[in-house]
């Protein structure tokens, strides 16, 4: 029995899908500059958040920024495209080696209070 090959995961139906709502996402962010999504859904909620992940993963993000999200309106979302990398990215994190905190050799100056419940 002749088994046809699988279409690549990119071209599947919901990756082209999902691929044309982030490139569309990018063009009304760099055209506008923010976008808003008022009263959304849950359903919607979690469709914007995979089109952002989407953009993300496959680096379709503008160049030195990022997408954020801020609340809008209650219930409503926001997107918007901010200056440079993500706070909590790996590449923010303290390098091995560097940075440490000086602690005094000595702490018997300081007292410590008890609280007792």
């Amino acid at each position: 029995m002749p088994t046809t090959p699988r279409t690549p995961c990119g071209e599947r139906p919901v990756a082209r899908a999902r691929r044309a709502r982030a490139q569309d996402l990018i063009e009304r962010l760099l055209i506008e500059g923010r976008v808003r999504i008022t009263d959304p859904d849950d359903d919607a909620v979690a469709e914007w958040r995979r089109v952002v992940n989407y953009a993300k993963r496959h680096g379709m993000e503008p160049a030195g920024r990022r997408i954020e999200k801020v609340p809008y309106g209650g219930p409503g979302l926001e997107r918007h495209p901010a200056e440079g990398p993500q706070p909590n990215a790996r590449s923010q994190r303290p390098k091995a080696g560097g940075g440490l905190v000086p602690v005094p050799g000595r702490l018997a100056n300081h007292q410590v209070r008890r609280r007792f419940f």
